[in-house]
């Protein structure tokens, strides 16, 4: 557990979905100033981390707050089936341990398909929330807003890599440098002058962490998906 982005990283032990699960957060800046919450954007490289330039240009003029989803980055990496409502039990979790040391209200910043899980809450918790930002907002998942089919079409995929032997082979795949190099390029980040073979390096270690196969599919495939009324 190391800082990400220059902060004070701390392990919460959250009960999610019936599971006992450790969740990796990091608070930088002076606890008087006004608090954001980053929340990171959901992929297979997903990571606190990705706000370390934005903690940069803030520095001392509000407190920050992020943490690594579970599933995803440094947090546990359970064996389970992740969804919306996992990941809204987590955000509820963190929001609650927020309130109860810091009374004011936050502004929270939710990047990718973050901002859907945030607006899952919205009616919920909005009451104490400053703002909410929504950086590049997306709901769907990869693989549902390539093809224009439903998330649910893919639900073979996450029982396939779920699946002993085949699941962990495929997965290693997906995550080779090339595979991650074209993705990112694609998707992730606008500068090409960021992928260095050492960040390349980085950003396979963080996707091949134990488990990392389970939360990276269900995002992929549109598990991750709110289900709006």
């Amino acid at each position: 557990m190391t800082p990400a982005f220059g902060g004070t990283a701390e392990r919460l032990q959250l009960d999610l979905g019936g599971h006992r699960l450790g969740v990796i957060l990091e608070r930088s800046g002076p606890r008087s100033a006004p608090l954001w919450l980053l929340l990171p954007a959901l992929s297979t490289v997903s990571s606190r981390g990705e706000w370390k330039p934005l903690a940069k240009a803030v520095g001392d003029q509000r407190h920050l707050v992020s943490f690594d989803w579970p599933g995803f980055g440094e947090s546990d990496r359970p064996a389970i089936t992740y969804d919306a409502s996992f990941l809204r039990s987590a955000l509820r979790a963190v929001l609650s341990y927020l309130r109860a040391i810091h009374p004011g209200r936050i502004t929270v910043v939710a990047a990718g398909h973050s901002a859907s899980i945030a607006l899952g809450l919205a009616g919920e918790w909005s009451a104490r929330w400053q703002s909410l930002v929504a950086v590049a907002p997306t709901w769907r998942g990869p693989l549902p807003t390539m093809t224009g089919w439903p998330p649910q079409q893919f639900s073979w995929l996450q029982q396939v890599i779920a699946a002993p032997l085949i699941g962990p082979a495929l997965y290693q795949l997906n995550t080779s440098r090339a595979a991650l190099k074209l993705m990112l390029r694609r998707h992730v980040w606008l500068d090409p002058d960021l992928l260095t073979p050492q960040r390349i390096r980085e950003q396979q270690q963080l996707a091949r962490r134990p488990g990392a196969r389970f939360a990276s599919v269900a995002f992929v495939s549109g598990g991750l998906c709110e289900r709006w009324p």
